[in-house]
């Protein structure tokens, strides 16, 4: 599967793992020093992150990034499932990934001792090139790594600043943001066929991507961003894309999903809906990997 890609999103844990988002916030707000946030289930979890840091904040409890280490602590406890390793022995090249955790390395190559940053760009906030390689996969840890605290994606003013640096990327060039280390803007460089693949952006432009386990919510702005600029470029013609982009999601969870769905065929993603039988995640998942390799 040499030209295909997969972003692969935290339901792939949530197949056997029982610690949720939703118990990972409760946890966090204990460890913050806090009393229950009210109406936390109906907030985006990006804001309600940053109602737990500003509390802490202004209460003198505790600073952020001791908050990231703790939820790294936590991540690092999750354990690979039989999907993962199914993943392993698909031969993907490129496997991009929102998740911080190690879970698909391990499935790899059984632990994450081994596991280094080879990323063009030795970042330690932000993850534009952020990579990991066993044998002949490299893994794009998107949203950041649990072997990292600081680069853990959480929050409103993280994500602005992750979509910041994608924008300077894409349109502007990057000539005063990284030292010693200069990229032309990817726009420019597609219409010159000059790729050079150092970020996991590029690849969206230029192989055929598969999206599963990702719930992609819109408070997931640099994603959404991303999607609707290569839309946008592709509808007026100013950039030559004929690569595919793919979602698969479960298909009772269609009419609950109609609006998201909407958006992302407008985007040109192509949408593919299977069943998911009485919640079963790990037969669900092997009938979305058996789809891929039809």
């Amino acid at each position: 599967m040499k030209n295909t890609v997969f972003l692969i999103g935290n339901d792939i844990n949530n197949a056997t793992n029982s610690y949720s988002w939703q118990n990972l916030l409760k946890d966090l707000t204990k460890f913050a020093g806090l009393k229950t946030i009210p109406n936390m289930l109906n907030k985006p979890f990006p804001l309600v992150y940053e109602e737990i840091i500003l509390k802490a904040l202004a209460n003198n409890n505790i600073y952020e990034n001791e908050l990231k280490k703790f939820i790294a602590s936590k991540i690092q406890l999750l354990k690979p499932n039989s999907i993962h390793g199914a993943i392993a022995n698909m031969n993907v090249q490129h496997i991009f990934t929102t998740n911080y955790d190690c879970t698909l390395e391990q499935a790899f190559n059984g632990s994450e001792k081994r596991i280094q940053n080879i990323g063009c760009v030795k970042e330690v906030r932000f993850s534009l090139f952020r990579k990991n390689q066993i044998g002949k996969t490299n893994f794009w840890h998107i949203h950041g790594l649990s072997t990292h605290a600081q680069s853990i994606t959480l929050g409103f003013e993280h994500y602005g600043g992750y979509l910041q640096h994608m924008r300077i990327y894409v349109v502007a060039g990057t000539k005063d943001t990284y030292k010693g280390i200069f990229f032309s803007p990817l726009e420019l460089r597609i219409k010159k066929n000059k790729i050079t693949h150092a970020s996991w952006i590029d690849y969206f432009f230029t192989h055929d991507i598969e999206i599963f386990g990702l719930n992609l919510d819109v408070v997931e702005l640099h994603l959404w961003w991303l999607l609707t600029y290569r839309a946008r470029m592709k509808a007026t013609n100013k950039l030559v894309i004929t690569n595919c982009i793919r979602y698969y999601y479960p298909k009772q969870y269609e009419a609950a999903s109609r609006s998201k769905l909407e958006l992302l065929k407008a985007c040109g993603v192509e949408l593919i809906a299977l069943p998911m039988k009485d919640g079963n995640r790990i037969e669900y998942y092997e009938k979305v990997l058996k789809k891929i390799q039809a």
